[in-house]
């Protein structure tokens, strides 16, 4: 029965999907879609940092600090997810703003104190520097070994199998 069930499995045509990157996803943007998604992201935390009052868990200085750049754009990102919507909804009561405030905006502000040091930086002075994160030199060797005990791609099925 085992192998019927895995034989049945091959028989079933796998709908091929093909994803694309956000424009959210810094690492694969161009220059001018970065200069875009910049703007965006730097006029939305300087109201984000108004409207909430953040200065001091939030610094000025944000912007230089890469993983912050990261997790702001993600919260930029479910912010629009939740406050934007089809037109055809517009009057109705959403309950993703709500959510967005538990579930995103608290617990990221949260995170930044524990991804970022923000002690060093003053007003006019930043203090976040970019450290490489260097990987373990048998990476490669590792990776061949792991590789080499998986069963090859099997060749495609034969026709009335």
């Amino acid at each position: 029965m085992k192998d019927e069930a895995a034989h049945n499995d091959q028989d079933v045509a796998r709908p091929t999907v093909r994803l694309e990157p956000c424009r959210y996803r810094w690492r694969d943007l161009d220059q001018h879609d970065a200069a875009l998604l910049w703007t965006e992201l730097i006029e939305w935390a300087q109201w984000l940092r108004r409207r909430y009052q953040l200065g001091s868990r939030v610094p000025a200085c944000w912007y230089r600090h890469e993983p912050v750049v990261e997790e702001l754009t993600a919260l930029m990102a479910a912010h629009t997810a939740a406050y934007w919507c089809d037109p055809d909804t517009v009057d109705l009561p959403r309950e993703d703003m709500t959510a967005w405030h538990t579930q995103w905006l608290w617990p990221t502000i949260e995170r930044l104190t524990r991804i970022s040091d923000f002690s060093g930086c003053r007003p006019h002075h930043c203090r976040y520097h970019a450290h490489p994160q260097p990987v373990h030199a048998g990476v490669q060797d590792y990776l061949d070994e792991q590789l080499a005990s998986w069963p090859p791609r099997s060749a495609a099925p034969e026709p009335g199998r």
